[in-house]
């Protein structure tokens, strides 16, 4: 990822802590590891960055995960806009032979094809071959363009038999890269600052018995931690107009 003046390494945090301390540099080793846990925390709440992948579908109709996937955002195809039309989670999905190459054929029961309504009393519209589909009570909103479940166990994500594309679209929360430079954005230099006094000085102010100042630096870490997410994500003005212009509706006024 290309570094810009809105972030720091967490080196240079580590740093700040070890002289605001009193510290010398033969405790790095310990601090580089509590501030290593400070990054996961704050990073997985508020600023891991978010990937988006174009991404093949395998032969069982499964996509693989990629290696430094955390969480998905937004699974879907791109429309003619760029723009990304996303899946419908269905949890229904099982998760059973995903990582087979005969998937299909294994979780399909044809003879269960009557279970889909009633044998298609009530459901007039015939899908091509795939049953019936209701026709009264279809939900409106996005065009439906598939179904998927991650498999977050074996790394899959998992989709209906009929899904018509090649690829799929998914955007995701990676995590660091291992091996490489760490780097927070610079509004949360002072809460990660703030874990490592707490997280450093902990155990000591147990064993001494002095469990006030042990609490009073986790209150000192979360109200830095609640300053550093506002200035993160702070209120604009422009996203409030346009908010407020999405809400207003054209309609005849009686």
């Amino acid at each position: 990822m290309a570094q810009h003046q809105s972030y720091i390494s967490v080196d240079s945090c580590i740093t700040d802590y070890l002289n605001e301390s009193d510290q010398s540099v033969n405790r790095y080793f310990k601090a580089w590891h509590i501030a290593f846990r400070g990054l996961e925390y704050l990073g997985l709440d508020f600023f891991y960055r978010v990937k988006s992948v174009k991404l093949p579908i395998n032969a069982n109709f499964t996509v693989t995960l990629p290696a430094d996937f955390l969480n998905w955002c937004k699974v879907g195809i791109l429309n003619d806009n760029g723009a990304i039309v996303t899946l419908k989670e269905n949890n229904n999905m099982t998760t059973y032979a995903d990582l087979l190459p005969d998937r299909i054929e294994k979780t399909n029961d044809a003879d269960s094809l009557w279970l889909q309504g009633g044998q298609g009393i009530w459901n007039n519209l015939w899908t091509g071959g795939y049953g019936y589909t209701p026709v009264f009570g279809v939900p409106s909103g996005e065009p439906f363009v598939g179904e998927f479940k991650v498999d977050i166990d074996n790394g899959v994500i998992i989709l209906n038999q009929n899904f018509q594309r090649d690829y799929l679209m998914l955007e995701y929360v990676s995590s660091p890269i291992e091996g490489q430079d760490y780097y927070l954005p610079v509004q949360f230099r002072e809460a990660l600052i703030a874990w490592l006094w707490w997280k450093d000085k902990k155990s000591i102010s147990v064993k001494r018995g002095m469990v006030g100042i042990s609490r009073d630096l986790e209150r000192d870490f979360y109200n830095q931690r609640r300053q550093a997410a506002a200035r993160w994500k702070p209120v604009r003005l422009q996203q409030i107009y346009e908010a407020s212009q999405n809400l207003t509706r054209l309609a005849i006024k009686s």
